[in-house]
């Protein structure tokens, strides 16, 4: 069974990337490893968006045989997850835009970007792809961009962040 997750307390960069990545992994199942912050589920819990992610009590963690990450890549920030990793014939795949750390989960696939935001990562990957993206899909994922990157303000903003959020705004 495919999963895609992220760390914990997953912020608007975490769900915005898990939306792009379920494009990109269509069987995948979408797992939160522990809570979000309030103003994700209050967005969850409000809107019409069409994003359906398992609950992590009661799920069959050993069922998982390809763990796709996305905005983390540190496994002490993704919690009960972390007990798959290293399991033989596990896959892990890592998309992520934080600087390398020697504690970095080791991805049997992993792109990793220096940009403001995931989101942007796998919208780039996305529009190479040529996936169709909803006006829902793209205000979700310019919320991703534009929460991590401070509104395009953060010294860690790049080009790629700048044309990624002006494409979603075309779309959205």
């Amino acid at each position: 069974m495919e999963i895609i997750s992220t760390h914990i307390h997953a912020d608007f960069d975490a769900l915005a990337s898990m939306a792009a990545a379920v494009k990109l992994y269509p069987k995948a199942r979408l797992l939160f490893p522990g809570s979000q912050e309030r103003n994700v589920r209050e967005f969850l819990q409000e809107t019409k968006f069409p994003l359906r992610a398992e609950r992590l009590r009661g799920f069959p963690l050993e069922a998982i045989t390809r763990l796709v990450l996305v905005d983390v890549k540190r496994g002490t920030r993704i919690g009960p997850l972390k007990g798959v990793l290293g399991r033989p014939g596990m896959e892990v795949h890592i998309y992520d835009h934080h600087p390398a750390h020697p504690k970095d989960i080791a991805g049997s696939l992993e792109v990793l970007r220096d940009v403001g935001a995931t989101t942007t990562i796998l919208l780039g990957l996305l529009r190479e792809q040529e996936a169709a993206i909803t006006p829902q899909e793209a205000t979700l994922f310019a919320l991703g961009i534009y929460e991590e990157t401070g509104f395009l303000t953060f010294t860690n903003t790049t080009e790629a962040d700048l044309h990624a959020a002006a494409f979603c705004l075309s779309r959205g």
